[in-house]
């Protein structure tokens, strides 16, 4: 089993790394490849069966937009075949969309490959603890982020929230679940906060465990998370 993270000296903010370091835990058995700026992605050359790419920085999001253009229709297969897993954190998933919109108007263009487009409202940052369902199971965890996307991911969303927002202030859903393309604003880090999550992703990867690494563990924060989430007077934003 192989398992690519991308760009991990650029995509290093608010402890999504954590995912990564949870899973080698879980799959010790597993190959993991960091793939650098200046390397070829693994995923260009073989078969893999994660790929992850996570928080980075507005700047960043146009580095690593410039890496995999020249890998765009391999990425675009892989969403495609629905063969390989794909888990984006944070803003990491923008720059599969159609552009990114600056504050002064203009536009980055993303890689094209999904039908959205973000918007950056910087200097103001928008946070917000969240509290979502997926699938009937509780998602907590939180977003810290410039931009809002909008998108009609009423078919294809990964979680819908019920306190907190979704990809913008106008809509409760939040994320996408295409394929076994996992791509949400959430972090957490999102696998370790939420122990089910990380089970139902290791299933989209064909691997059954009988119990998590520090299962008790982390189902005890995600239960004490939980509550504090589910409290009437908590104002999540």
């Amino acid at each position: 089993m192989i398992i690519e993270s991308l760009y991990p000296e650029i995509c290093c903010l608010y402890g999504d790394k954590g995912n990564i370091v949870y899973l080698k835990h879980c799959l010790p058995e597993a190959t993991f490849a960091e793939t650098s700026l200046t390397s070829e992605p693994v995923f260009a050359r073989q078969s893999i069966d994660l790929l992850y790419l996570c928080s980075m920085s507005e700047g960043a999001q146009e580095i690593a937009i410039q890496q995999l253009t020249p890998y765009r229709n391999e990425l675009a297969k892989l969403i495609e075949d629905g063969k390989t897993t794909i888990l984006l954190t944070g803003n990491a998933l923008e720059i599969l969309g159609q552009y990114i919109q600056r504050p002064d108007g203009s536009k980055i263009e993303g890689l094209g490959l999904l039908d959205f487009h973000s918007v950056r409202q910087t200097p103001n940052r928008f946070n917000s603890l969240v509290l979502a369902d997926f699938q009937g199971t509780k998602i907590v965890g939180y977003t810290s982020r410039f931009s809002h996307t909008y998108t009609d991911a009423t078919d294809n969303y990964l979680f819908k929230v019920e306190k907190g927002v979704g990809f913008n202030p106008d809509t409760n859903l939040e994320g996408l679940h295409q394929g076994k393309l996992f791509a949400t604003y959430l972090h957490g880090p999102l696998l370790i906060a939420n122990p089910a999550f990380a089970k139902a992703l290791l299933a989209e990867m064909g691997v059954t465990l009988p119990r998590l690494p520090f299962e008790d563990e982390v189902e005890r924060a995600y239960l004490k998370k939980l509550a504090e989430y589910e409290q009437p007077s908590l104002q999540l934003d």
